[in-house]
């Protein structure tokens, strides 16, 4: 009796020695926010537990041995990892990434901090995978890519050419900055055919950041700022897209991508044309001839551990008229036959930017880029007056060194940088030359910093100094409140200014006729200040069903902006007495249901310029504005989408209202093993400009001073496929 009672508490002993504990934290790997509610069980047992308010673990009586314990959250990919018992040490914690998209772990570039985009302070909105549904509908220009996102307006500037620039929250196109990989080679002269120049193929992300931002890159930027961000060479890729559409496009393009031990490249290679389009057979074309190459090779040096070399360029050659389609057929002009516009254009551009890690936490970055740009504009306005020919070539350079220095998760940047724009008009017919040159040396500091972990701090400032005109001092401050891993919120401000000069929508639309140069005596740089604030929520209901909601709120005041009024017979750039102010909001909502994705996105905008005491609304400023799409997914089989956009009605210069109006599109991608095959439709229901009112205006009865509100072009249909080599 004795024995066994012993032998019973020997058993008991060794069996209760032999059961373990496991306790760990778990936290989000992207935001570390605790997952409380997170499970946790062993493998092949209902032995398991659930995360108090904590995110603590618990589980009990585990055997000794190697067992593997999985770990699940709705929203959150499953997380299976072995451990042996006993344990040698504690695990601390356990970090579970998010199962969905919309989640992600997206780094900036633009605000240099590059940090992701649910830690940084200053608003960015990130497309990524919006580029290739783009490429499918338009492989030429980004004009199309641009109006993904809530709040921007992609504006045609010539309802013949078909020239455009970008607008957000209701401000024109020149108080927007456009960047490639940080570089600012798109401005002065080039800027009304910049988006029409840019393809989609090469592209990794694009980046919005709206409101002021001219402290992070220098004058220009007092709507907001798009950094369009290229491809680097991580992977072995070959693409060969070829895409055609109904009404005369025609898109050849190659992507590739290698990378080796010490080197990798990229290079885009395209041809885009297209045949002159009229849609309502009035006798001018709705869409140009076009005829357009791009050739964009890049090559990245790994040089060491510690250094690394990139160098790029961008070389494109573009002719591009629109007008009588008699012309166009090169018919001799008559007093019934004469309007035409032509753009002759030549792009070359380089980047290079050198790294150099000083330490684990700080690097000296070198960056250049030249700008070579030649245009020539030609009009036929009348018939008696015969060509006007506007001309000329632009060389931009900008130069920057600069400091990161990074500790735990702060991040300080300053640096001093140089930008020169050099516009030389070329002596054809005018007789005072507009030749501008602009040079600026600024320096800058920013510095991203934590507060605990709920609260992140940007702050920064930079002193530009133009030559010859006026230092602009500009701070800028912006705030990231994480309330909990699922609440947000966002408020920042800053200063911006933009130099004066001639190269603006109204000048383009007299073909720079008879504009006079700016008197920088008298003339001076527009200035601003602006904020906004917004509260996001992201939240999963299962782990196929999730909802993205954000609200955010926009003011802008711009002081004395540059208005075009006449000189006698000529027409003169000068500041308004007044300002511009606009305000309103953004609503964005994204719902995750399975293998669909549905997006909507609503803009209020109250855009008015105040001059002289009276008041008036911007003009081709929508009040209401609604875009959304709904996405169908299969991974390697089916991309099915539908989207549509509402715009409310819009102020012309001659006080017409024009009507309310909603357009859709439909794109299809099948996949099948290397290729795909892509069918795409926009304006499903043909609604034109042209079914309202006529394109013939005043003074000349040609479409030259024409404001386009709506689309030209009525229903398209295009077709392709893509092959990956």
């Amino acid at each position: 009796m004795h024995k066994s009672i012993f032998f019973f508490f020997l058993l008991f002993n060794t069996f209760s020695h032999s059961q373990n504990t496991f306790t760990a934290i778990i936290k989000d790997s992207l935001a570390n926010e605790l997952l409380s509610g997170a499970s946790a069980k062993i493998n092949g047992t209902s032995n398991g537990s659930i995360a108090d308010k904590e995110g603590k673990i618990i589980i009990t009586n585990i055997p000794n041995g190697k067992q593997t314990i999985v770990f699940s959250y709705i929203g959150y990919e499953k997380l299976e990892l072995e451990f042996s018992f006993p344990l040698i040490q504690a695990i601390p914690f356990i970090y579970m990434e998010s199962a969905n998209k919309e989640m992600a772990q997206v780094f900036v570039v633009g605000t240099r901090s590059n940090r992701s985009i649910a830690k940084i302070p200053t608003r960015v909105e990130v497309l990524t995978e919006e580029i290739d549904e783009a490429a499918t509908m338009d492989p030429s220009k980004i004009a199309h890519l641009l109006t993904h996102s809530t709040g921007i307006q992609v504006q045609q500037t010539s309802a013949t050419s078909n020239t455009a620039n970008v607008r957000i929250q209701g401000l024109d196109g020149r108080y927007t900055q456009i960047l490639k990989d940080g570089f600012p080679l798109y401005g002065g002269f080039s800027g009304s055919l910049s988006i029409m120049q840019i393809p989609p193929l090469d592209l990794r992300q694009i980046e919005y950041i709206k409101g002021g931002a001219s402290t992070l890159y220098g004058g220009g930027a007092i709507s907001g700022l798009i950094n369009i961000i290229s491809k680097e060479p991580t992977s072995d890729e070959t693409i060969l897209h070829v895409n055609g559409s109904h009404i005369g496009a025609l898109d050849v393009n190659m992507f590739a991508s290698r990378k080796y031990e010490k080197i990798g490249f990229t290079l885009l290679a395209q041809r885009n044309s297209h045949k002159a389009f009229d849609a309502d057979k009035d006798g001018f074309s709705d869409l140009p001839e076009l005829t357009k190459y791009n050739f964009n090779p890049k090559l990245v040096f790994y040089i060491s551990d510690k250094n690394q070399l990139s160098i790029g360029g961008t070389f494109t050659s573009e002719t591009r008229q629109g007008g009588d389609l008699k012309l166009l057929n090169n018919e001799t002009p008559t007093a019934s036959n004469f309007y035409k516009e032509k753009n002759e254009v030549s792009r070359i551009t380089t980047q290079t930017k050198f790294d150099h890690n000083l330490s684990e936490n700080q690097t000296l970055t070198f960056r250049n880029s030249f700008n070579f740009f030649d245009r020539t504009l030609l009009i036929m306005p009348t018939f008696l007056q015969g060509d006007y020919r506007f001309a000329g070539s632009q060389v931009s350079s900008f130069s920057e060194l600069s400091y990161t220095s990074k500790k735990n998760k702060n991040v300080f940047i300053s640096g001093l940088n140089f930008y020169s724009d050099d516009f030389k008009e070329k002596p054809l017919q005018s007789i005072v030359l507009r030749d501008e040159e602009i040079q600026t040396i600024g320096a800058f500091a920013n510095y991203v910093f934590d507060i605990g972990q709920k609260i992140s701090i940007e702050s920064g400032l930079r002193g530009d100094y133009v030559f010859n005109q006026k230092i602009h001092i500009l701070p800028r401050v912006s705030a990231l409140f994480n309330w909990t891993n699922k609440l947000t919120t966002r408020i920042g401000g800053g200063l911006g200014y933009r130099n004066a000069s001639i190269f603006n929508q109204e000048a383009e639309l007299l073909g720079y006729q008879n504009v006079l140069p700016i008197n920088r005596n008298t003339t001076y740089a527009e200035q601003s200040y602006g904020g906004n604030a917004d509260i996001g929520y992201k939240f999963s209901i299962t782990e196929k069903i999730w909802v993205n909601f954000n609200q955010m709120f926009f003011y802008t005041y711009l002081k004395n902006p540059l208005v075009l009024q006449a000189n006698g017979s000529n027409f003169e750039f000068v500041n308004a007495d007044g300002y511009t102010l606009s305000y309103g909001g953004e609503t964005f909502f994204k719902l995750g249901f399975y293998d669909f994705v549905f997006f909507a996105g609503y803009t209020y905008t109250n855009a008015t310029n105040h001059f002289n005491g009276t008041q008036s609304l911007l003009t081709l400023t929508p009040r209401h504005s609604l875009k959304g799409d709904l996405l169908y997914a299969l991974p390697s089989k089916w991309r099915i989408g539908v989207d549509y956009e509402l715009k409310s009605s819009q102020t012309l210069t001659n006080g017409y209202v024009t009507p309310t109006f909603w357009t859709y599109g439909a794109v299809v991608e099948r996949y099948y093993k290397n290729f795909t095959f892509f069918g795409n439709v926009e304006n499903i229901f043909n609604y034109r400009q042209t079914k309202v009112a006529s394109l013939i205006s005043g003074p000349n009865n040609t479409p030259q001073f024409t404001e386009v509100w709506a689309p030209l072009d009525g229903i398209v249909f295009n077709f392709g496929f893509k092959i990956k080599l």
